[in-house]
């Protein structure tokens, strides 16, 4: 499936979306998005969320992707709040 953009194999993001990779701390999912632990956290609540199709970098999405960006937002600060932090003015 390699280059599809649905899913691709060297991409390490695509093995924990495709549920492949076990080291990681999935907190998260559903069928479009996987939020999981930061492997080097920078803070107590370091979360990723990303999407389970393949997406080459942040410069490449466009005007498109804008829904999944807030999708992936929304699961951000679901997550945030189901471990406690409700105060989202210092989020990133």
């Amino acid at each position: 499936m390699e280059g599809n953009g649905k899913f691709k194999e060297s991409c390490d993001f695509c093995l924990i979306g495709s549920d492949r990779e076990t080291y990681t701390d999935v907190i998260k999912k559903d069928d479009e998005l996987v939020c999981f632990r930061d492997i080097c956290p920078a803070a107590p609540h370091h979360y990723l969320v990303i999407p389970r199709h393949h997406i080459v970098s942040c410069f490449s999405l466009s005007e498109q992707h804008v829904g999944l960006v807030k999708r992936m937002e929304d699961m951000a600060r679901a997550v945030l709040h189901e471990h406690g932090i409700t105060d989202m003015k210092d989020i990133r």
